[in-house]
């Protein structure tokens, strides 16, 4: 079975970049996210992957975190759901909580 590589493109929320791919091949899909912090005052920011079975009933999800102004960091992960797939960007805060999320996109 072939397969190709496609481009993610991560919802917006400022001081966010996110950027990532994925190869759908046969029953597994490989996924690389990445997340830098773009703008000063941001403690935290993430990019997360989620794939999900035909009805959403098991379901994987993994993401990167960079902590700090210009850091980056990526992750890849092999995941067994290919059904579906979507992706969200969020900032975090240095009290460990979510501060903000972008609308989850969905990829397929």
């Amino acid at each position: 079975m072939s397969s190709s590589t496609h481009t993610l493109s991560f919802p917006g929320l400022h001081g966010v970049d996110a950027w990532g791919s994925y190869t759908k091949s046969g029953s597994k899909i490989r996924v690389s996210v990445c997340a830098g912090v773009a703008d000063h005052g941001i403690y935290a920011v993430g990019a997360v992957a989620l794939s999900s079975n035909a009805n959403n009933s098991k379901s994987q999800k993994f993401g990167a975190v960079a902590i700090g102004y210009h850091a980056a960091s990526c992750v890849t992960e092999n995941l067994k759901y290919t059904n579906h797939l979507r992706i969200y960007t969020f900032i975090g805060g240095n009290n460990g909580k979510i501060a903000k999320q972008s609308k989850t996109k969905s990829i397929y």
